[in-house]
């Protein structure tokens, strides 16, 4: 009997071992699982932290060689002052403006892309065609550009004139700034259309140009109260040459006008292009 007694007591304890084991194993199973739990949790976090960085950091690294920036640098500044030069000598006609718009693509296009417009250029920077660092490079080409070719109109021509916008009431001064928006609009959302292939009316290059140039004339009747500048550089280098030529700095007021409002304009052109516009096109089967 005690053999038997002994044997239930082994028994005994082994059930009880046997149990204490299952529920060492699951609460260890289930210490796995809520760490595991735990760790996906931070990896998932750490995923959106890169995600924020990759976003932030989008655009902010340049990938193109130094000889190509040089030489985005030197023929965008000689294609915006030939397009500075030739608004001066077309005395606010907007057919005349398309032409020399359409000369100046036609000689840096296939060198620089023809941006001669810090807006243009805001447009691509904005759906992520060229970096922050690129876009910068096209704005002081630009803005040196369209003061080289005002000094070049004041030389040749003997007098500057840049747009202008008196100081107004203030709904006046907003719609001044919607006009400069919408105008600019219009002709970078043209610009996307005749660039991206997916979009592109002709590949025949000097039609692809004739439309852009078109886009400009369009743009400048939408907003012909502000002059129809739509083109920062051509607003801050000829009326900082015209002051400079006249001795007035009071038409510098309101240059943000010529500033922010193609900007803004360039801006909803890219988000616009990319978010609705191809979205709208119809599906290839």
């Amino acid at each position: 009997m005690s053999q038997e007694k002994l044997l239930q007591n082994n028994e005994e304890e082994t059930q009880s071992y046997a149990l204490q084991y299952q529920k060492q194993k699951q609460q260890n199973i289930s210490s796995d699982d809520q760490q595991f739990e735990v760790q996906d949790s931070q990896k998932e976090e750490l995923l959106k932290k890169i995600e924020i960085l990759e976003s932030r950091l989008k655009n902010t690294i340049d990938d193109k060689p130094y000889s190509e920036l040089m030489r985005i640098l030197i023929w965008e500044a000689l294609g915006t002052a030939f397009f500075a030069y030739g608004i001066v000598c077309s005395r606010g006609n907007d057919v005349m403006l398309s032409v020399y718009l359409f000369g100046a693509i036609f000689l840096i296009g296939k060198i620089t892309g023809g941006h001669v417009n810090p807006a243009v250029s805001m447009s691509f920077y904005s759906s992520n065609e060229i970096s922050a660092f690129t876009m910068r490079i096209y704005w002081t080409a630009q803005v040196g550009g369209a003061i080289a070719g005002a000094l070049a109109a004041f030389v040749i021509v003997g007098r500057v004139t840049s747009p202008y916008i008196e100081t107004q009431p203030i709904e006046w001064m907003i719609a001044d700034f919607c006009g400069e928006a919408l105008g600019t609009f219009i002709f970078c959302l043209f610009i996307h259309i005749q660039v991206h292939p997916q979009t592109q009316l002709t590949d025949n290059n000097l039609i692809g140009i004739g439309i852009i140039a078109t886009a400009l004339y369009f743009g400048r009747i939408l907003t012909y109260h502000t002059g129809g500048c739509l083109n920062p550089a051509m607003g801050v280098g000829l009326g900082i040459f015209e002051s400079l030529q006249d001795g007035n700095w009071d038409r510098l007021i309101n240059i943000w006008i010529y500033i922010f409002g193609p900007f803004s304009g360039a801006s909803l052109a890219s988000e616009f292009y990319r978010s609705v516009y191809v979205g709208l096109l119809p599906k290839k089967s």
